[in-house]
């Protein structure tokens, strides 16, 4: 995420400060949304096996592809593209550091959400919640049965922040309105993320991931998620999905 807002801060500053700072607002709200997201690493061959314990994974010399996607005007895309051309990542935290060149970018094809019921693959783990009494998160498997209203609800409220008309919902009004439907699972994982490395303000978080769905919506609420990320956290690289063609 840091990669991606200093590559915008060098292009755009003035842009790069609002995603920062502001982000899009959901009218008479606190919530903001940054509407970008990326995918986990797609790596097709390690050096050797993550342990148990490891903090690190050694790579080959394999190429990595990870997809980043935002939520933009078609006039944008080709300055964003030109933001990630002859680059270098470098990614570390207080124990390691790598350093990748970028080979090549390839822009993608734009969905067609014509259908509006559309099947995603979850390429990066989906954080969805709900409040508990005290104001806390309490994260949600997909297997949850309150997980498709809560998915429902974040998703609408994405869509507001872009669209400050539209109608401003509760809960349940969004599980009406977004129909989720959980399908193949049996690789379902759960993971405990580390949001913020900084140990004075850590958040953690409990994401879930491998598995796929369908999402019942009208096309550009779709499109909102889809480009966006799902759920919670998207701009740390959380709810990017593939469609999957039937």
């Amino acid at each position: 995420m840091s990669w991606v807002y200093s590559r915008l801060n060098e292009a755009d500053q003035q842009y790069a400060e609002f995603l920062h700072q502001r982000g899009y607002q959901v009218r008479r709200s606190l919530k903001n949304f940054k509407h970008f997201t990326f995918s986990n690493f797609q790596i097709t061959r390690l050096a050797q096996p993550i342990k148990s314990g490891d903090s690190y994974m050694k790579l080959s010399v394999e190429p990595i592809k990870v997809l980043v996607s935002f939520f933009i005007d078609k006039a944008a895309e080709d300055f964003i593209v030109g933001l990630f051309r002859n680059q270098t990542v470098s990614i570390y935290d207080n124990t390691y550091r790598a350093s990748f060149n970028i080979e090549r970018i390839e822009s993608l094809p734009n969905e067609d959400f014509s259908s509006e019921r559309v099947t995603f693959q979850t390429l990066s783990p989906i954080v969805v919640a709900r409040k508990k009494a005290d104001g806390k998160d309490n994260y949600l498997s997909p297997e949850d049965p309150d997980f498709a209203a809560y998915f429902a609800y974040n998703l609408l409220e994405k869509y507001s922040s872009v669209h400050p008309d539209a109608m401003k919902v509760d809960v349940e009004t969004a599980a009406r309105l977004v129909k989720f439907r959980l399908l193949k699972k049996d690789k379902l994982k759960s993971r405990l993320l580390t949001i913020k490395q900084d140990k004075a303000s850590e958040t953690k978080v409990r994401a879930f991931t491998n598995f796929s769905f369908e999402v019942l919506a009208p096309a550009d609420v779709l499109e909102v998620g889809f480009l966006g990320g799902f759920g919670k956290h998207s701009a740390n690289g959380l709810g990017c999905c593939e469609v999957i063609v039937s």
